[in-house]
């Protein structure tokens, strides 16, 4: 199954993009249900792309329901309480630290993620 990456235009003022990754595909925003805050380390190709990322899960989600669509992606290791995914075809030129949300649906399972602050749609 294939990740889903979304990047906002580039924000001059701010000097970055922000990126939305989905793990359950044709996720609708509705099925959002709540969010948990988390530190996403990540690297860009050199036009902007994001090629790979890393995160730390959460204790309040570390389990196996939680990780059940990051765990169905062919790019997506996890590793004790750490996720890492590397984005297929890309590689990265820079790697920056950046604040991000897990996006969970009403069972509790990881949907999706954001990394920066993603504008309201």
């Amino acid at each position: 199954m294939p990740i889903i990456v979304q990047r906002t235009v580039f924000e001059p003022e701010a000097g970055k993009f922000q990126y939305r990754v989905q793990f359950k595909p044709g996720l609708e925003q509705d099925e959002i249900s709540t969010t948990v805050p988390l530190e996403v380390a990540f690297s860009l190709s050199e036009n902007g792309d994001l090629a790979d990322l890393s995160f730390m899960v959460p204790k309040a989600v570390r389990n196996d329901q939680a990780l059940t669509f990051v765990r169905k992606q062919d790019s997506a290791r996890v590793v004790s309480s750490r996720v890492f995914i590397a984005v297929p075809g890309l590689s990265g030129d820079s790697v920056l630290k950046a604040p991000g949300e897990l996006e969970l649906d009403e069972t509790g399972r990881i949907v999706g993620m954001s990394i920066g602050s993603m504008p309201e749609s």
